[in-house]
């Protein structure tokens, strides 16, 4: 039951980066250009881009738990960061925010469970990754 439920717990909190990673790559992060652009970055689009492809790595790494310690640290960051700058004047939305930071690092601490690539623990040379 344990590893049952890390891996739904990596699915619910996987699952969207990967959506919204992939809506950024197809179009859709002309969206956060306007805001990118505020914070006076030299290619805004660029930037939206690569944001982009960190979610849907990120979402991936989750979702098949490797590597899920870096990947939930990395994560729950961004949602910590991006709920206070995009998301401050909205208290619903930046608690969400939070509520994902916190699933991140939670999944962080106890790592990817049974149902994972490598079964949670990788051997040879990814061993030595993060």
């Amino acid at each position: 039951m344990y590893d049952a439920g890390l891996l739904i717990a990596r699915l619910f909190l996987g699952v969207p980066f990967i959506v919204w990673g992939v809506l950024k790559l197809r179009g859709d992060e002309a969206k956060l250009v306007p805001g990118l652009r505020a914070l006076r970055l030299s290619d805004p689009s660029f930037f939206a881009y690569l944001i982009g492809v960190c979610e849907l790595v990120g979402g991936v790494a989750v979702v098949i738990g490797y590597p899920v310690h870096t990947a939930g640290v990395l994560l729950g960051l961004w949602c910590l960061a991006t709920g206070y700058d995009a998301h401050r004047g909205n208290m619903t939305e930046l608690l969400k925010n939070v509520t994902m930071a916190g699933g991140f690092f939670a999944l962080a601490a106890t790592g990817p469970g049974g149902f994972s690539i490598f079964g949670g623990a990788p051997t040879g040379v990814f061993a030595y990754l993060p």
